[in-house]
């Protein structure tokens, strides 16, 4: 049986706007009051053992390690196997899942449910409160074997405006092997729902978020008027997916289709590849990193498509990508998205 594609067209009416603005910040990373070796260059990717140097380095609390294991299969659980142990000593843990606009805590915000939104910036605040994080920490994000999604919290901090965040190159397996220290005591992490019914009546909170509406992040209607504007008019916006086999099963026309798993290590997928490797796939894929053309990611919900932004970063763009927080998640359920989806004769 073959199978052929078909674009559906669903316009909103009235017609929208003409071409959104993309006002995605550039990111310029913070000078770090700790040297790094000569390993790495990057201002985003720290080797292991970068990371266990600075850890029995640091002379105080401005290193915080976050754990940010999730699993996207295999019955596995980030959280609990954070609080069972081990764990890098006086590590936090970032759960994508509670600490997100989930349709239970905010109904309004999420009336359908979707997957893994980003928080909002309260609930944010106060979780760094809860996390005893400050604003002038340096976060060190990493993850146990099996979990690859250690981009979606860099990218949650990066959104945030929290610029100096970075990825460990490898897992805490990694890190014992080196001669890591871990803590195997039991521990527990507190839930979105407790910390914000333990936020003050002001809503005050210590660290504080740089904006009120994260500026590299964009919603259904802008993404609406990407797609539109582009299906209308020649290509003004590139947008790419990084979704795996689920591609094939519907997506935003347009898109350019850059699997994640293509731009880490196959042996080890918490390392990503070289720069010289992810410059060679943006460009046999029709990506031009450096130029002007916006740049607009998207996967499945949110959580892959931090893979593609952190490649462009590595690979020198600074500016004009942002992320579709909804994906695929959200604008496969839109009446007025167009739509790619096979057809079967």
């Amino acid at each position: 049986m073959a199978v052929r594609t078909t674009l559906v067209r669903a316009w909103a009416s009235p017609p929208l706007s003409r071409h959104v603005l993309l006002r995605a910040a550039t990111l310029k990373s913070k000078s770090c009051r700790y040297s790094t070796s000569s390993a790495t260059s990057s201002q985003n990717l720290l080797s292991v053992e970068d990371c266990l140097q600075l850890y029995k380095e640091k002379e105080d609390d401005g290193i915080v390690f976050v754990d940010a294991s999730w699993y996207h299969k295999g019955g596995r659980n980030g959280r609990d196997e954070f609080e069972a142990g081990p764990r890098i000593p006086g590590a936090r843990h970032m759960d994508m899942d509670d600490i997100s606009t989930s349709k239970d805590l905010y109904p309004d915000r999420n009336p359908l449910g979707l997957y893994h939104m980003l928080p909002p910036t309260d609930l944010f605040a106060a979780t760094m409160d809860e996390f005893q994080i400050k604003n002038s920490d340096r976060i060190i994000v990493y993850a146990k074997e099996g979990s690859i999604f250690t981009p979606r919290t860099w990218f949650l901090f990066r959104s945030m405006g929290h610029d100096s965040v970075q990825l460990m190159q490898g897992s805490l397996e990694d890190w014992v092997q080196a001669g890591g220290p871990v803590d195997k005591e039991p521990t527990r992490v507190p839930r979105a729902k407790d910390i914000l019914e333990s936020l003050s009546s002001s809503g005050k909170t210590s660290y504080q978020v740089a904006k009120n509406k994260p500026d590299n992040v964009i919603g259904m209607d802008e993404m609406l008027t990407i797609v539109n504007d582009n299906l209308q008019e020649e290509q003004q916006t590139t947008i790419i997916d990084p979704r795996g086999s689920s591609f094939a099963k519907g997506y935003i026309p347009g898109a350019i289709h850059l699997p994640y798993s293509s731009l880490v290590q196959e042996d080890n997928p918490l390392k990503l590849k070289s720069k010289e490797e992810l410059e060679t796939l943006f460009q046999d894929a029709g990506v031009d990193v450096q130029g002007d053309t916006p740049i607009a990611c998207s996967c499945g919900s949110g959580v892959s498509v931090c893979h593609v932004y952190l490649a462009l970063q590595e690979c020198g763009r600074t500016g004009k990508t942002v992320m579709f927080d909804g994906s695929w998640n959200e604008w496969s359920q839109s009446p007025d998205s167009p739509k790619v989806v096979p057809k079967n004769d």
